[in-house]
C-alpha cells in the first residue's frame, strides 16, 4: 500500500511539473535580469516558485533568476518584455505573461 501511495504521489507531482506553462521570449541584444546577464537568443521562461527559469533554446543552458510576481487587473494579450537602458546596459524590468494577469518584475 505504501508503494502505491508513493507511486501515485510521484505521478501527481510529475503531472504538475509537466503542465507548468512556459512563455517564449526573444532577446535581440544582451540584457540583465536582476544581477544575471542573458545573451541574445530565444528563451523559454517558466515560473519556479520565486524564480524565473530562462532556458536558452539555442544552447539548452538554463538560468534561475529571483523574481517578484505581480498581479494586474487585466489579462495580457501577449508576452512582452519591458526593458530600460541604464549606463549602456539593457536591464529587463518586467515580463508580462500572455493570457494571464501575471507580470514578472526583476
Amino acid at each position: 500500500m505504501k508503494n502505491f501511495l508513493m507511486i501515485t504521489a510521484l505521478a501527481i507531482a510529475s503531472l504538475s511539473i509537466a503542465s507548468a506553462k512556459s512563455y517564449e521570449v526573444t532577446l535581440n541584444t544582451a540584457a540583465s535580469a536582476g544581477q544575471t546577464e542573458l545573451r541574445p537568443g530565444h528563451y523559454l521562461v517558466k515560473i519556479n516558485g520565486q524564480y524565473a527559469q530562462f532556458l536558452n533554446l539555442d544552447n539548452r543552458h538554463s538560468i534561475m533568476v529571483p523574481v517578484r510576481i505581480e498581479t494586474s487587473t487585466k489579462k495580457f494579450d501577449a508576452t512582452a518584455v519591458g526593458t530600460k537602458n541604464e549606463k549602456g546596459v539593457n536591464q529587463i524590468e518586467s515580463i508580462e505573461l500572455r493570457d494571464t494577469n501575471s507580470k514578472l518584475s526583476f
